[in-house]
């Protein structure tokens, strides 16, 4: 039975990993030649087996297409989980930091592959990646945003929607930006400084202001003081009527 077991595993990997390999064939076949010039020949000839095999894992090749699809963003999602489950910091602002980070430079290095993704997106919906692959890594940010606002770090009234398209739709685009400025000759254009302007952006429009937060609380330790005053007048008069 233990030599059966070990088989079956030795097996269930084999084919773990063939199928891998036809993912990443068929990734760099779609981003070079797109989905409808991509070949089932070529991505098989690229992961060294027999085209007959691909059709083993996958009926067609918008199946196939739908499954990298889905392994890219899936992926992005433990990645960026991870990001915040590595970070020490407690603080909103440093895990913001962190966050924007990991997505500015996966949008840097796989900018061909985003690109078709949403052209995908736009053109063919046979093969559009699910909206909850997208839902499920842009729900990081979704957390990490509530998670301040419950800590007081942001103001309760910030909406949440428009915190998440100014972050993600800032830094795509100046993921591009500087992505399209790696092979030319004017200067390279840095992660760091858009990393710190989203950063300084999110403290301006979204920062819980402090001050105001000490102003409330001294005006409710007055209204208490004179509650309490009060309550005291109010014991003295009904000491001093008659029984």
């Amino acid at each position: 039975m233990a030599t059966k077991a070990v088989n079956l595993e030795t097996q269930r990997v084999k084919l773990e990993r063939k199928e891998r390999a036809i993912l990443d064939a068929a990734r760099g076949v779609f981003v070079e030649h797109g989905f409808d010039g991509a070949r089932m020949s070529e991505i098989a000839r690229r992961a060294n087996i027999g085209e007959g095999t691909i059709y083993s894992y996958y009926e067609s090749k918008a199946e196939l297409m739908l499954a990298v699809l889905q392994q890219f963003w899936d992926g992005l999602t433990l990645e960026a989980t991870d990001v915040m489950a590595s970070t020490k910091a407690e603080g909103f602002f440093d895990r913001l930091r962190a966050l924007a980070q990991y997505h500015l430079n996966t949008v840097i290095v796989n900018a061909d592959f985003i690109n078709l993704t949403f052209a995908l997106r736009r053109n063919n919906s046979e093969v559009s990646v699910s909206r909850d692959h997208l839902r499920q890594y842009v729900a990081v940010f979704d957390q990490l945003f509530r998670r301040g606002q419950d800590r007081g770090e942001l103001k309760r009234n910030a909406i949440l929607w428009q915190a998440r398209d100014i972050f993600y739709g800032s830094l795509e685009y100046s993921g591009r930006s500087i992505e399209m400025t790696m092979d030319v000759a004017h200067k390279q254009r840095q992660q760091g400084p858009v990393v710190d302007q989203m950063v300084t952006l999110f403290m301006s429009l979204y920062g819980a202001d402090q001050s105001a937060e000490g102003d409330d609380s001294s005006a409710v330790r007055q209204l208490s003081l004179q509650l309490d005053q009060l309550s005291e007048k109010i014991d003295m008069l009904t000491r001093r009527l008659p029984q």
